[in-house]
């Protein structure tokens, strides 16, 4: 985001709230076979800065309003209408129940994964899976030496799967005095069995206490932090639909998630000069189809292959796993990362792992752990194993093309002054090559994807006139 010119250094610094020295990752092995033991794996720049959430939505409003915008609160979306020279928004304000409508070139769906512009556009495809999440931002209350607020716990389990779920703990230190505490676990969607989140409250109030010795009475609780945190299983860059004739979706919207850190969030994020980048170059020449939209998305290959992992932390439902297996799969594959260098960790965690070090590491892990394929068959069935081998293969196709065509980025930005103006439908095309070739395999280089002064374009204003429009969103 500083980067992209959206904050200055000093402006992001004052919205950081901690920034800590080390994170954990430890998974239950006491019940686990020999070879499913591991150490702590260390990452510690990996989820390491806290933002203070009410300072950066406050700092990025103030900038949305002075760059022209307007921030419309306590109003629900009722529906979108396109026609062809412009797109209407129609709202309702809560309050006064007055309705509240708007109109321009292009709408962003940012609802997230339960957007109904979202669940439209992929004929009501819901979630292939979900984590149910519950926890709470703590004050104080915890005695000294329990927790040093120096360090992250990132991922832990401290017990085998319980009621036909694994429960995994996030802590993180944060303004002050403050802890954020997570529990969660993946979740396979299934009408008889819900996820409630009453239920996962009630354990996490029972093993708060031996996840971290405290009494809750003596707690300062400041906030609850629940929720569910959709999953979707993409083979391919094209196997969702994210965009429309002049709309587009992002971030959860989109669902072109990482399936371990498992929000769209980190993806946009991830991915923000790649989107800023194609969707500034659209708008500037009015290439707003759903041909010339679909293209600009988060996707990665290197991302959708490893949705195994989190397939393989779901128990199903109604079936009988050895308590251990859960947690002996998470060990076996960051001990791997535990014994590698620091930074091939991080590439992972970070999304940023390719080809290669994943197959190492893969085949490293079968070594060590032979059982390992047989309780992954075992989690997610040969229908999703299957849906796996497909992406795999694309990942090693995009990983193929990525290298021998590793010269495009640097040849595209070198046609940039000529071929923008005279045909910028193929320079939109050839831009969004450029990133999957880089971004879309998780290697992002900015050095050569840097966004360079524009050629002078003619902006096209929108149409006041929106006959005949077609709904594209309304809700049930």
């Amino acid at each position: 985001m500083i980067d992209l010119g959206l904050f200055t250094p000093a402006e992001f610094e004052a919205v950081i709230a901690r920034e800590y020295v080390d994170g954990f990752h430890k998974f239950f092995d006491a019940n686990n076979p020999p070879q499913a033991k591991a150490p702590v794996l260390h990452t510690p720049t990996v989820l390491n800065v806290a933002i203070d959430a009410e300072k950066l939505l406050r700092v990025c409003g103030e900038k949305l309003r002075a760059a022209g915008g307007e921030i419309w609160d306590e109003t629900e979306f009722v529906r979108a209408d396109i026609a062809a020279d412009g797109v209407r928004v129609q709202g309702i304000h809560l309050p006064t129940q007055a309705p509240r409508q708007t109109q321009g070139r292009l709408l962003i769906d940012a609802m997230g994964t339960a957007s109904p512009i979202a669940w439209q556009l992929n004929g009501g495809r819901t979630f292939d899976s979900v984590c149910p999440t519950v926890g709470a931002v703590i004050d104080s209350g915890f005695e000294p030496g329990v927790w040093d607020s120096q360090w992250g716990d990132v991922l832990n389990s401290h017990g085998d799967i319980s009621r036909g779920r694994q429960l995994i703990w996030e802590l993180f230190p944060g303004r002050g005095s403050e802890i954020t505490v997570y529990l969660f676990h993946y979740h396979q969607i299934h009408p008889e069995n819900p996820g409630s989140l009453l239920e996962m409250y009630e354990d996490f109030f029972t093993i708060l206490p031996e996840y971290r010795r405290c009494n809750l009475d003596q707690m300062k609780w400041k906030k609850a932090t629940f929720g569910y945190i959709p999953g979707h299983f993409s083979i391919s860059g094209g196997d969702r639909q994210t965009a429309f004739d002049r709309l587009m979706a992002i971030g959860d919207a989109a669902s072109l998630q990482s399936p371990l850190v498992f929000t769209g969030f980190g993806s946009l994020v991830r991915n923000l000069p790649r989107l800023t980048d194609l969707l500034d170059t659209a708008l500037r020449h009015d290439l707003l189809k759903a041909s010339h939209l679909n293209p600009i998305r988060a996707f990665q290959s290197n991302i959708a292959v490893t949705w195994m992992f989190s397939k393989g932390m779901m128990v199903p439902t109604h079936r009988f796993l050895a308590p251990y297996k859960v947690n002996a799969m998470l060990n076996t594959f960051f001990g791997i990362l535990a014994s590698e260098p620091p930074e091939v960790a991080e590439r992972f965690v970070k999304d940023r792992a390719g080809w290669l070090a994943f197959n190492r590491m893969a085949l490293k892990a079968a070594r060590i752990n032979p059982s390992l394929l047989l309780w992954i068959w075992e989690l997610a069935g040969t229908k999703d194993l299957l849906r796996w081998v497909g992406s795999y293969v694309n990942f090693t196709l995009s990983a193929c093309l990525s290298w021998l065509f590793s010269g495009l980025p640097s040849f595209a930005r070198s046609t940039q002054s000529w071929l923008e103006p005279r045909n910028p439908a193929l320079w939109l095309w050839l831009l969004t090559q450029s990133y999957a070739l880089t971004y879309g395999v998780g290697k992002p280089q900015p050095e050569i994807l840097k966004i360079k002064p524009r050629p002078q374009v003619t902006e096209i204003p929108a149409s006041p006139s929106l006959m005949k429009a077609t709904p594209v969103a309304k809700p049930d």
